[in-house]
């Protein structure tokens, strides 16, 4: 299979402030670099930092916020609006965040905002933002993540997903039986991790999130059962 050239791009991620330079060739053509690219609608760039891609699906779903409230001024149907909202609008937010799951505040806090500003839409309220979510049965982007994060590990776990998580986690077993006090055989262990960005890659957070479960929550015998008690779990949190 032939690549076309002008089609392809060469992006360092590095952490270094110069990082070596060299050229990379594609059939005689040097590969333009570049700082940010986008692939499969998530856009990465060199530092492994989220924020582009966080201003770029915010500003794409202010739009169609606005878009909606244009459109419907005349709808007061709570329902319909939320249908609104979270198929166009939220599902925008969400796209694989199993990848993208923003931990500073900057982002967290601007992602959150585009629900905040669609429940005062629907609702035509400005109640308390934590009211307005449980009139609408809503829990926030934030506690969405988490429940997709530790679904995503469930369904690998238990064979609904192709994929091998053998080779980055590690649960305890009987031979950590001066651990298992603490923990359990359904538990993750915690692996170090440097930087701020290790720490919050998917398979680093993941531990932490996972352990936090109860253990009859991870004992879940389907994804169904175990989405349903991580649901609950965090409306209590």
């Amino acid at each position: 299979m032939d690549f076309n050239s002008k089609k392809c791009k060469i992006m360092r991620i590095t952490k270094k402030q110069v990082p070596f330079p060299n050229r990379v060739h594609l059939s005689d053509t040097v590969l333009e670099e570049v700082k940010e690219f986008k692939d499969l609608g998530i856009l990465t760039n060199n530092g492994l930092s989220w924020n582009s891609h966080t201003d770029m699906i915010t500003a794409k779903a202010n739009r169609m916020l606005g878009l909606i409230k244009r459109t419907c001024m005349d709808l007061k149907d709570e329902s319909t609006l939320k249908t609104l909202y979270c198929s166009l609008v939220r599902s925008n937010l969400e796209y694989c965040s199993v990848v993208w799951c923003p931990f500073t505040k900057r982002n967290v806090n601007k992602l959150e905002r585009i629900q905040r500003r669609a429940t005062r839409i629907i609702l035509n309220s400005n109640e308390p933002y934590d009211v307005r979510l449980h009139k609408l049965n809503l829990l926030t982007l934030e506690q969405r993540r988490f429940v997709v994060d530790v679904t995503f590990l469930f369904k690998a776990l238990n064979g609904h997903l192709d994929v091998d998580f053998s080779q980055f986690l590690d649960f305890y077993s009987q031979e950590d039986r001066y651990l298992l006090r603490h923990f359990d055989t359904k538990s993750l262990k915690k692996k170090y991790a440097r930087t701020n960005i290790l720490k919050n890659s998917y398979f680093y957070r993941i531990v932490d999130e996972w352990n936090s479960l109860p253990l009859e929550v991870r004992s879940a015998c389907n994804v169904d059962k175990f989405k349903a008690s991580v649901i609950k779990f965090v409306t209590k949190l």
